[in-house]
């Protein structure tokens, strides 16, 4: 018989709270978006565009590259390797935070356009292309570079 009065006492205690006018939630703002959420948005939305550019820059690089001035000569300065395997990481760093949308990938973007810069006056400075293949080099590492920088300053 116990159960029975609890049972009931219960029902009617939940009877009354439906009763009751339900209390209105009040309008709320929506928060502003952190640095970190506004670095990631802007990051994505400059992350494929920059991926892409890089993508058909190395191609027209590679396709049109000349041949070399001197192609008996096989020996590279040592700080042209160095400067050559530096790039070839950075733009492969590169490549793997713009595809992945990450803010860290625009950076190491404006660096590999920084060494891919580098890189165009060491080709002027030893003529290691004849004529002005370094000019059309520089100029698409420039614009690369400032993309990627573009996109830095956008973020922040």
């Amino acid at each position: 018989m116990a159960t029975t009065e609890d049972r009931l006492r219960e029902t009617e205690q939940l009877e009354e709270l439906l009763k009751e006018p339900s209390a209105e939630l009040a309008p709320t703002q929506a928060a502003p978006l952190s640095r970190d959420r506004i670095a990631s948005r802007v990051s994505r939305d400059w992350s494929w565009p920059l991926l892409g550019a890089w993508f058909a820059i190395m191609a027209v690089l590679y396709i049109f590259e000349p041949r070399p001035t001197d192609p008996t000569a096989t020996t590279t300065p040592l700080w042209g390797t160095f400067l050559l395997i530096t790039f070839t990481y950075t733009l492969f760093a590169s490549m793997v935070g713009l595809a992945i949308r990450r803010p860290w990938g625009l950076a190491t973007s404006a660096v590999a356009g920084g060494l891919g810069i580098a890189i165009a006056g060491a080709c002027a400075v030893t003529g290691h292309h004849a004529g002005a293949w370094w000019i059309g080099e520089g100029l698409a590492f420039t614009g690369m570079t400032a993309g990627s920088l573009a996109a830095l300053r956008a973020r922040s």
